[in-house]
Parts: C-alpha cells; sequence; structure tokens
C-alpha cells in the first residue's frame, strides 16, 4: 500500500510567489498593560480585585463540594443533611 497524495494545494503554498505568510504580518495580542485590554480578576495587577477574585473562586468550589457531599448524602442515605 502506498500513501495517496492530496491534489489540494496546502494554504501557504496556494499562491505562485507568495510565501508562507509570517507570523510579523499576524496582529499582536493584547497584553494585560494595554489601557483596553481585559484581564481576568484572578490576574489583575490589583491586589483588592486578585483577592476578590481568589475568594469567588474558592466559594465555588466550596459550594460545588456541597453539591456533591448533598448528592452522596442522598444516595447512601447517611443522614448528614
Amino acid at each position: 500500500m502506498s500513501a495517496k497524495r492530496s491534489s489540494k494545494p496546502t494554504p501557504e503554498y496556494s499562491a505562485p510567489g507568495a510565501g508562507p505568510a509570517s507570523a510579523a504580518t499576524a496582529p499582536a495580542p493584547a497584553t494585560a498593560t494595554e489601557p483596553g485590554a481585559h484581564v481576568a480578576w484572578m490576574d489583575s495587577p490589583d491586589p483588592r480585585k486578585r483577592l476578590a477574585g481568589q475568594i469567588a473562586f474558592v466559594a465555588v468550589w466550596i459550594y460545588v463540594a456541597a453539591l456533591c457531599l448533598l448528592a452522596l448524602d442522598q444516595t447512601f442515605h447517611w443522614g448528614i443533611f
């Protein structure tokens, strides 16, 4: 058996004389230091926002753990809740 070659040209060499697209022409991603860039609370340079994000993260995990414990309690009749 032999592998079949694709009849479609690859996108980077589709035009004759045009080489592959360089990374320099691609737009640069927004960094956290730019004024209009969106930054998650957990990655914020502001310590108050970072702390609020960490507290919210822990609160969500405690809520999920309580739901799992409730499901186990209802399944196995442990009588916790």
